[in-house]
């Protein structure tokens, strides 16, 4: 959700087309405002401020004593920011009420604010398909409001479309329509191009569109997962052949030379090296970020240093003695008083210095950690990249960095462990992969659950902080998240225990330890039975084993065999 303060403001009068800097100073402007006006706008900008940071507690008082002040008035913004509040708090049934008892609906700016914050919530509530409708009467308010003659200096800081076409972007995202998504957010790239964020979600649209199989050359999950069955030979030499769908699109996705060429419509194509470049994009500017919070703490605190070691006023004050209106006894009293329910409460004629300034710092610390789980998500993103491009090494790389991330979430923990293994495997490594997926063993042939439901539930809860704000770019991974994009995103935890036996069932069969392997394979599919991967390590086993009957027996078996005639051709990569 977001709300512009910039809208609204009939009070203070703008120029009404846009001149040239030699004919400002002939330009008389009335710019009086009156004093309850001005009030009223400074609580709002005041509340936005905590909204922007977070600080729902301190922000709960203040939009009371906003509505107060706005008794009388127009109070569309003020009842803006309370939904807005509610919104942020997960109230979202009454965040629609309080949307709908704003009455200034009538100008196209408060029209596109309005249609894009119930879409928000009703993109949160799951129905998605309704929030789309709601975008859709956004992004219509704004085209409107640019068609206005003669343009006004105004519209360019009422004109929100692009974080509305962001906003469509996830939630097309969220109905699993990739290139729709796609195109969403190569719109609003234009604004959030430093963003780590919208790389991250231009590179899901590239996962998922080639999981769908809707990209030109790659395969949906269907054929991936299919084993194609046919009899070869005839007397003796009758034979089965088996072809599974890795082996037979391992070639599919070979790297192209210029991975940002657009389509004939104008899109860039989406593909696996695409995804990579936007992920190498993303963790770029994640790196950036962090090199900068890390220089500006180190100044901080030499500051601090030289503070404490001057013989100069206390440091308690020196935050008040740039303040021009500032009075001299206040500065003496303390920031904050604390009222007898224990809440925080502002001295009355001060601003609370201290207590925006904590409400800042709390923020920047949310926005780290939040950086930290996106981090997450595109490494682990970018190893399964590398190894869907047969890259092992910088596969191993990627999976290597998401394992030393420092309070890794479980769920990354066992995908960095789980592509480690693979890439280690690739390279002909299956004793160093089994070490690395050894880790969840328990006694003698037994896995512990490697996460559980609550990690998952973590991630979930914060799919609510990548919907566009004013402050758009938090999230969490905001998955990956890719959705449902969580949905689209992780395993139960018991397929993930199911996975693990079969990556060690495979890899002890490499080594030849076939009676551990088959024991782990036989574990594996009774947790994932559907696992067209756990079936043919299964009947590989078992062929090694000399039990070609119950190879067959598991053959037929497999919901995703296919059996073909005997005349049908196989692929040149079989």
């Amino acid at each position: 959700m977001f709300s512009t303060l910039d809208i609204g403001g009939q009070n203070l009068a703008r120029h009404t087309c846009l001149t040239s800097a030699n004919d400002l100073p002939r330009i008389t402007v009335d710019r009086s405002i009156s004093g309850v006006d001005l009030k009223l706008k400074l609580q709002l900008y005041k509340v936005r401020l905590l909204l922007l940071t977070r600080n729902v507690k301190l922000a709960k008082r203040e939009v009371k004593h906003a509505m107060n002040i706005a008794r009388g008035r127009d109070s569309s913004m003020a009842l803006f920011l309370k939904a807005q509040l509610e919104y942020a708090r997960g109230n979202h049934r009454k965040a629609i009420k309080l949307l709908m008892a704003s009455s200034n609906r009538t100008d196209a700016a408060m029209s596109s604010m309005f249609n894009n914050n119930l879409g928000c919530i009703y993109y949160q509530l799951g129905k998605y398909h309704t929030s789309a409708v709601f975008f859709s009467k956004a992004l219509s308010n704004c085209s409107s409001l640019q068609k206005e003659k003669p343009l006004k200096l105004l519209t360019f800081s009422q004109d929100k479309s692009l974080l509305i076409t962001y906003n469509c972007g996830l939630q097309y995202l969220a109905c699993g329509k990739p290139l729709l998504a796609a195109q969403c957010f190569q719109k609003a790239s234009l604004v959030f191009y430093r963003r780590p964020l919208m790389w991250l979600r231009l590179a899901e649209c590239c996962l998922m569109a080639v999981e769908k199989g809707i990209v030109k050359g790659s395969w949906a999950p269907s054929d991936r997962s299919e084993v194609r069955v046919s009899v070869i030979g005839k007397g003796r030499w009758r034979r089965l052949l088996i072809e599974n769908g890795i082996s037979r699109n391992r070639h599919v996705d070979s790297v192209e030379r210029d991975v940002w060429a657009l389509g004939g419509d104008g899109q860039p194509k989406l593909s696996l090296p695409l995804a990579r470049q936007c992920l190498y994009n993303a963790l770029h500017l994640l790196n950036c970020s962090e090199l900068c919070n890390s220089k500006s703490i180190v100044r901080s605190d030499s500051s601090l240093e030289e503070n404490e070691s001057s013989d100069g006023a206390s440091s308690k004050n020196s935050n008040y003695k740039n303040l021009p209106c500032n009075d001299s006894k206040a500065s003496t009293m303390p920031a904050a008083l604390i009222n007898l329910n224990g809440d925080l409460k502002e001295p009355k004629g001060g601003t609370n210095q201290e207590g925006i300034q904590n409400s800042i710092s709390y923020y920047e610390d949310i926005c780290r950690r939040e950086n930290q789980m996106i981090k997450q998500a595109l490494l682990a993103n970018l190893a399964y990249v590398e190894l869907e491009l047969e890259n092992p090494l910088k596969a191993l790389s990627a999976a290597q960095a998401l394992l030393e991330l420092p309070d890794c979430s479980r769920i990354y923990v066992f995908l960095g462990h789980v592509y480690v293994a693979e890439a280690l495997c690739l390279l002909n490594k299956p004793k160093e992969a089994a070490e690395h997926l050894s880790i969840y063993l328990s006694g003698e042939g037994n896995i512990k659950l490697p996460f559980c439901l609550e990690d998952c539930e973590q991630w979930r809860v914060k799919k609510h902080i990548d919907c566009e704000e004013a402050n758009v770019g938090a999230a969490a991974a905001k998955n990956s998240s890719p959705e449902g994009l969580e949905d689209f995103m992780f395993l139960k935890p018991e397929e993930a225990r199911g996975t693990l036996y079969a990556n060690l069932a495979a890899v002890f069969a490499i080594q030849g330890d076939l009676e551990r392997a088959h024991r782990f394979v036989t574990q594996a599919l009774s947790l994932v039975p559907n696992s067209s991967e756990a079936t043919m390590t299964a009947i590989y086993v078992d062929l090694i084993l000399g039990k070609s009957q119950e190879a067959v027996s598991k053959l037929k078996h497999c919901s995703h065999v296919r059996f073909l005639p005997s005349n049908q051709q196989f692929n040149k990569s079989s």
